[in-house]
């Protein structure tokens, strides 16, 4: 976990990828982790091994791949059949599971309101993530988070400019991911 964190520290902008064009992209980035927010069943695998072969740290958001179901067995395929290092979802007893299997764990919490925001604590007792990712990577929300709960935060969802990645990072995430090619270059 130690290294993984420095990893963060390091590489503090993730590169969101969520299409095809993105992953030569990302090849080509100096960023060395990489969120992959979109595929299906039948290309995941090589999804993440182009990416893995660009030398890059691969988490991939299993809500968003199509074919996926809520179930254990897409991260017992994930296991057998993918080189990713890590795993994000909005569901917690998957990155459980997760976890068990050896993958580092994102759980994404998309905050919409206070009620949203008070789950945040009995869905980690759950998922015992290693990292927290708030979406939308509102400013007083990560501060919060981070205030609250003793995971790392990372920030996604609407950090699309220089000021929105640097907000972030002063209000206490570890890193931001932005699908946006121009905060990729800073």
């Amino acid at each position: 976990m130690k290294e993984m964190m420095e990893w963060f520290e390091d590489n503090p902008v993730i590169l969101g990828i969520s299409t095809e064009s993105d992953i030569e992209l990302a090849a080509k980035n100096e960023a060395k982790i990489v969120f992959t927010l979109y595929g299906d069943i039948a290309e995941i695998s090589s999804i993440v091994d182009r990416l893995k072969n660009a030398n890059k740290t691969v988490f991939v958001n299993i809500d968003m791949v199509d074919g996926f179901s809520g179930k254990n067995s897409v991260l017992k395929f994930m296991k057998q059949n993918t080189r990713a290092d890590g795993i994000i979802s909005s569901k917690a007893s998957m990155l459980r599971y997760a976890k068990e299997l050896g993958f580092f764990t994102i759980h994404r919490f998309f905050v919409l309101d206070s009620a949203s925001y008070r789950n945040i604590g009995k869905q980690l007792e759950i998922s015992r993530a290693d990292f927290i990712n708030i979406v939308p990577g509102w400013t007083k929300v990560i501060q919060w988070a981070v205030e609250e709960h003793n995971k790392p935060v990372i920030a996604a969802g609407l950090v699309c400019d220089k000021k929105a990645v640097i907000d972030s990072l002063k209000a206490g995430a570890i890193a931001i991911c932005s699908t946006n090619h121009e905060v990729w270059k800073l």
